[in-house]
């Protein structure tokens, strides 16, 4: 592992890698979000697709996307998936940047930026002293030079937040402007998603910006082993590889919707959901409560109906039968944030181990396996586990099978088949913390049941 000091570089692999935007875990500091920003050879970004942040999580590349957050060991941690594989050739740098709500920098302690490999491996790590007045930093950045990647540790801080540094890396073309990540506020329409208003940005390259003085907190030291992030997946993939734009190619397509309230209130979808057409992502984010309603009106089921560990869940949610908008009635008693995602946006499940926490929607692509599960929830929660496949979009609207089911609290030590893929993996119900492992399927094991291939 490279300890890095600001200005230094260092090389990184070609492959695709986990990026954490981290801080100490203390009560009361101000949150901290990550983001990134793809720029070309002029230092500015190509439009607003560009700018990856909470609100528009992915890139249409694939090349970049937000992951989740992981807490262990008195620290958190926001990730960030980078492809550089994938990364366009007119794309030139990838900064790496978070941004602030409820403060500055100056109060979050111990800020830095952590580059690993899929398999764990820590390839540089930059960490942050000096911050004060900030509300955004980039903190580093990957680059091309001479053919092949390295990592910049860069320390440059914006008083501004992310609208000032979009302004500095603005192209000729307006895009929309990026606010700083602000505590959740019922100001936003209930019925609409939250739009920022277009703001032309000018510049080619990157300004000083925010005054930089010694004297901050002092920051961590590496991650220790026992921090598991969110979604870290312990092995590098075998097999099929989980390629969004072949995988979903027949499915609907829609850019991130996110709606914001506080208490009970009405949101209307507005998508021409396809008639009788697959189920979409529903993630739900919390600020003071854990728990959280979401129903469609007129089903008797809730879309979510339970805790949020962590405050943040993703489930399936099914579209009406006839296609067209939805409706959804949301209870919490504080503040919410719900954004409506693609199935394309689900999380690979793949050979190794991945942690996390309560309701969560994954997507397999490889070939048959078994999976291990181990679930704890000191609450008495229940834990159920489906997962869908069929020939068609509308045969992914019910689960084909069940397979894990455990209530009133039971610890969970199981193993599952899973089918050759591509299927989507579930989990239902939940405010347990858990692990699953895919490890290749016992050739010697007798199939447990068949399936008809995926057929678009």
């Amino acid at each position: 592992m490279t300890h890095m000091i600001k200005g230094a570089n260092a090389p990184v692999p070609a492959v695709p890698l986990r990026v954490a935007v981290g801080r100490q875990s203390v009560p009361g500091a101000p949150t901290v979000s990550a983001a990134a920003l793809l720029l070309d050879a002029a230092g500015t970004v190509r439009g607003g697709a560009d700018i990856v942040f909470d609100e528009r999580p992915a890139h249409p590349s694939g090349a970049v996307r937000l992951v989740g957050t992981g807490q262990g060991s008195g620290q958190l941690a926001e990730w960030l998936e980078v492809d550089l594989l994938r990364v366009e050739a007119d794309v030139q740098r990838v900064l790496i940047v978070g941004s602030c709500a409820g403060g500055t920098f100056g109060q979050v302690r111990g800020l830095y930026a952590q580059v690993s490999t899929l398999d764990g491996s820590i390839v540089a790590r930059f960490e942050v002293t000096d911050a004060t007045a900030e509300t955004a930093f980039v903190l580093g950045e990957l680059y091309r030079r001479d053919g092949a990647w390295r990592f910049r540790a860069v320390g440059q801080g914006y008083a501004d937040g992310l609208a000032g540094l979009t302004k500095d890396v603005g192209g000729a073309e307006a895009v929309t402007a990026v606010p700083p990540p602000a505590p959740v506020v019922p100001s936003v329409s209930p019925t609409a998603p939250s739009v920022s208003a277009p703001v032309p940005l000018a510049g080619v390259g990157k300004t000083s910006s925010g005054v930089v003085v010694p004297g901050a907190p002092s920051a961590p030291g590496p991650v220790p082993a026992g921090f598991v992030p969110a979604y870290a997946v312990g092995a590098p993939g075998v097999g099929a590889s989980f390629e969004p734009s072949s995988w979903a190619a027949g499915f609907f397509a829609f850019e991130p919707l996110v709606y914001r309230g506080k208490g009970a209130k009405s949101v209307t979808v507005d998508l021409p959901f396809p008639p009788n057409g697959e189920p979409v992502i529903l993630e739900a984010r919390t600020e003071e409560y854990n728990f959280i309603s979401v129903k469609i009106p007129g089903r008797e089921d809730d879309v979510f109906l339970s805790d949020l560990p962590d405050h943040y869940g993703r489930t399936l949610m099914v579209p009406p039968r006839k296609g067209g908008p939805l409706t959804l009635k949301v209870r919490n008693s504080g503040a919410w944030q719900l954004t409506v995602l693609p199935l394309s946006a689900a999380l690979q499940l793949d050979f190794g181990t991945i942690a996390g926490s309560g309701q969560e929607v994954f997507v397999r692509t490889g070939p048959a396996a078994e999976l291990k599960v181990r679930a704890e929830d000191p609450h008495k929660g229940w834990f159920q586990m489906h997962y869908h496949w069929g020939d068609a979009p509308g045969d992914l609207r019910r689960p084909a099978k069940r397979l894990v089911y455990a209530w009133n609290g039971r610890r969970v030590r199981e193993k599952a088949a899973l089918p050759s893929g591509p299927l989507l993996v579930t989990i239902d119900k939940s405010r347990h913390r858990w692990e699953l492992t895919l490890d290749p399927a016992d050739p010697n094991e007798p199939p447990r049941g068949a399936r008809k291939p995926w057929r678009r």
